[in-house]
């Protein structure tokens, strides 16, 4: 076991205590994820709080996609990194976190990706973008949909201490969208219309997951 690993261990361990303890967190259907394979994790987005939590829910190691802007300052950088970060532009195509989505998932991890790109405003569903669509449909691995209840109170925007709201944390089950195919040789608008039908179907099945 290397440092970085050990160090992601002890961050998840922290956080899983934080969870329980200032949230009464709750967490339902965590063993629909299995323990190895790639796979991706699609969740519902609303705060700053969200990728550590939904990480320390996983039994597993989880890796990250995160907007490059949030790297910028060095020391943040480091600690993103070393929590399994990886940074993505928001706007426009990214060709270097795509690849690195793929070749993480065809080692068989598990990348966690919030399909509406950026956090809600008010805790409602977004639509998804069509970016995880792209990766899905290159990665051909299963889709794990994921929903995190509550952190719009316990840190909303422009707060910048949490508060002890209530929090839930829901798994659903696996699924592997229907690819055509010929998946890997569409292009232009017809590729697109794919992806966005991904993505479309992982909100669908996030916004399923209530309470």
């Amino acid at each position: 076991m290397n440092e970085g690993t050990l160090w992601y261990r002890g961050c998840r361990s922290v956080y899983r205590l934080y969870y329980r303890l200032y949230h009464r967190g709750k967490i339902f259907d965590r063993e629909r994820l299995s323990d190895a394979g790639g796979v991706i994790l699609a969740a519902n987005h609303v705060s700053f709080l969200d990728p550590p939590l939904l990480g320390a829910a996983c039994r597993r190691e989880a890796f990250y996609m995160a907007r490059d802007t949030l790297f910028r300052n060095p020391l943040a950088g480091w600690l993103l990194r070393s929590w399994n970060c990886v940074p993505i532009k928001r706007e426009g195509g990214d060709i270097g976190a795509l690849r690195t989505a793929l070749r993480m998932l065809g080692e068989g991890k598990a990348v966690l990706m919030f399909p509406e790109g950026t956090r809600s405003k008010d805790g409602s569903l977004q639509e998804g973008r069509a970016g995880i669509g792209m990766i899905v449909a290159k990665s051909k691995v299963p889709v794990v949909p994921m929903r995190i209840f509550g952190t719009e109170h316990a840190l909303p925007r422009g707060a910048s201490l949490p508060r002890p709201a209530k929090l839930t944390i829901k798994f659903g089950k696996p699924f592997t969208y229907p690819l055509p195919a010929n998946v890997d040789e569409l292009r232009g608008d017809e590729a697109k219309a794919l992806f966005l039908d991904i993505s479309r179907e992982i909100m669908r099945r996030i916004a399923a997951l209530e309470l």
